[in-house]
């Protein structure tokens, strides 16, 4: 059992009635030993999803990450144009959701970094295709790289993406590691991850059920 959740009391109720997993993030207020604690006896798996909140006012200010090749094969012609436009940064800088917003993806951050400091079992979560701002196949770097953002070690921000997802959904016999007789889901990359997570996107190949996958978006050599 997953839930939504916000607010600190709700994650608090929450856990107390048994769910298993929290997700998006607790983002009203710090997390405290009294979550922390109940998380640990009960077993409570936590999915941050920090790009759920940066999603909703981040391409107004038109990052340079905008300009990947990876973004813009995702977002298509059409949001692009959209996103880069004077009309929709204006009304997105402007509106007070946008604040609240940024607030929220700050409080996620530090809770998260909370948790995972404490022990707490950490696995990736996107929300992508949700919403158009959501982009499935670039929300994933992205949120890999706003763990490391928050704290985490890159090799942290890959295993949650890897075997803590794995363990989330009760798969982690068949998947999340790289080894004999499991899936061959994985990536071969061009650079190491360990060393810059954006690294994950030096894509060479992407491998399912161990058979290549085409066409990939690859980054230019030498592109930062």
């Amino acid at each position: 059992m997953a839930a939504h959740v916000f607010y600190l009391d709700d994650a608090k109720a929450l856990v107390g009635a048994g769910v298993d997993i929290l997700a998006h993030g607790v983002r009203d207020r710090p997390v405290d030993a009294e979550l922390i604690a109940a998380m640990k006896t009960h077993g409570v798996v936590y999915v941050p999803t920090l790009a759920l909140d940066e999603s909703q006012y981040i391409y107004a200010q038109h990052p340079v990450w905008m300009y990947e090749p990876g973004f813009e094969a995702a977002a298509g012609a059409k949001l692009l144009e959209t996103w880069l436009g004077p009309e929709y940064a204006a009304r997105t800088l402007t509106d007070p959701m946008s604040h609240r917003n940024r607030e929220a993806f700050a409080m996620g951050q530090r809770n998260l970094k909370t948790l995972a400091d404490a022990g707490i079992p950490i696995a990736m979560g996107t929300d992508s295709g949700a919403m158009p701002t959501r982009l499935a196949g670039w929300a994933e770097h992205r949120e890999l790289q706003l763990l490391t953002l928050a704290g985490l070690t890159p090799m942290q921000a890959l295993v949650s993406a890897t075997n803590g997802s794995a363990r989330v959904i009760g798969q982690e016999g068949d998947r999340g590691t790289l080894e004999p007789g499991k899936r061959a889901d994985f990536m071969v990359l061009t650079a190491n991850p360990l060393d810059r997570i954006d690294n994950t996107l030096r894509i060479d190949t992407v491998w399912h059920g161990g058979r290549p996958v085409v066409p990939v978006v690859r980054r230019p050599p030498g592109s930062d």
